[in-house]
């Protein structure tokens, strides 16, 4: 049966499901709401959406499902405004917000009246935020969180079950948790590193600040740990706001951790300076056992090439033989701890393990992928 969905919000994250949607569901109609004219445009010009609109009250009460695709304070504002609609009585409300519990908690007004509302959260992204970076299999193999809070009934179930099947061309990996154990999880993986990666780029900037070397001495390890620093401030600024208390905690604990290590180098102190770097290789090992598992923007490879004209465009050459597609290529100037010298990034595993076969058979030297 042929659905109307409309989706609030055009950016990165609501632009990649409106195109895994018409993918795997071309008979549905799909409707595009942003006060941005120049993605409304672009959807439409690429049919990854049928029409599209400024105001989300042009088109909601004709909507069968709603995704919210906005920053936090913005679905809230959104949901505000729903409330008020004369919405279809079998209408699913969803979100894709980084934070839940002050979303599930205004969530309230859509349950008392019956309305579906289910709280979900993609982890995936980038730090490119605009619809032009969408792409369909964006969420591939990444983790979708579904709250719990609202789905407390065969009915809810019954939504929560078409919700998934409407973003099963998404290709995630559904993991139900409540509110509270969402912004807890994505506080410590997510939110923090943010906050900490940032916070390394403008200590290296200010410490580097009036020197000729600047931040050009910034090698693969710096580079590596703060390339979320490149994320979107506006949007970053929204999430970190909406899960104020926790971050705080997390904050505190995690300068309790760096008062320990102070506390060892004071010291001299090297069994304990040696334990901090030793359990965390433990666990850093782990999650690299289990990598399959984890939802990455980017799979990389280091590759040793010669030192001559045409060595990055013989790379790009074997890959596009194979139609690999490639993400990123960067050319590491300082190699701390990585014998490569150049960084080829993938959207997945799979084009990952395709392109280190690939470069191998051509006689190249492939170090890792991570």
């Amino acid at each position: 049966m042929t659905k109307t969905i409309v989706i609030d919000g055009l950016g990165l994250i609501g632009g990649s499901i409106a195109l895994a949607i018409r993918q795997q569901w071309p008979e549905h109609k799909i409707i595009g709401v942003d006060i941005n004219h120049q993605s409304l445009t672009y959807a439409k010009e690429r049919g990854i959406i049928d029409n599209g609109f400024t105001q989300l009250q042009s088109y909601a009460e004709k909507a069968d499902i709603i995704l919210l695709a906005a920053p936090v304070s913005i679905i809230m504002e959104h949901m505000e405004q729903l409330a008020q609609m004369q919405l279809k009585p079998e209408i699913i409300i969803t979100d894709v917000g980084s934070t839940k519990r002050q979303i599930m908690t205004k969530a309230s007004v859509f349950v008392d009246r019956g309305i579906h509302f289910i709280g979900g959260h993609p982890m995936a992204g980038s730090h490119k935020t605009t619809i032009t970076a969408s792409r369909a299999d964006l969420f591939q193999s990444a983790y979708y969180f579904l709250i719990s809070d609202t789905l407390n009934d065969q009915r809810a179930q019954k939504a929560a079950d078409e919700l998934q099947a409407l973003l099963s061309g998404l290709n995630v990996k559904w993991q139900l948790v409540s509110a509270l154990q969402h912004d807890q999880i994505v506080a410590q993986i997510s939110h923090l590193p943010h906050i900490i990666a940032s916070g390394l780029v403008n200590m290296a900037q200010n410490e580097f600040s009036g020197s000729t070397l600047s931040l050009k001495l910034a090698a693969g390890g710096f580079r590596s740990i703060t390339r979320i620093a490149s994320s979107d401030p506006d949007m970053w600024t929204d999430i970190l706001l909406s899960n104020r208390q926790t971050l705080i905690d997390k904050i505190d604990t995690f300068g309790d951790l760096l008062e320990h290590v102070k506390e060892a180098l004071h010291a001299s102190d090297r069994p304990a300076i040696r334990n901090y770097f030793q359990r965390a290789k433990i666990t850093r090992d782990s999650i690299n056992a289990q990598a399959s598992s984890h939802a990455p923007n980017f799979y990389d490879l280091f590759v040793n090439i010669p030192d001559r004209v045409g060595s990055v465009a013989e790379v790009t050459r074997v890959l596009a033989d194979a139609k690999i597609n490639l993400i990123n290529i960067h050319i590491l100037e300082i190699r701390e701890e990585i014998n490569g010298v150049l960084q080829l990034s993938f959207s997945n595993q799979n084009d990952l393990a395709d392109a280190t076969c690939a470069l191998k058979q051509h006689g190249l030297s492939v170090i890792r992928g991570e």
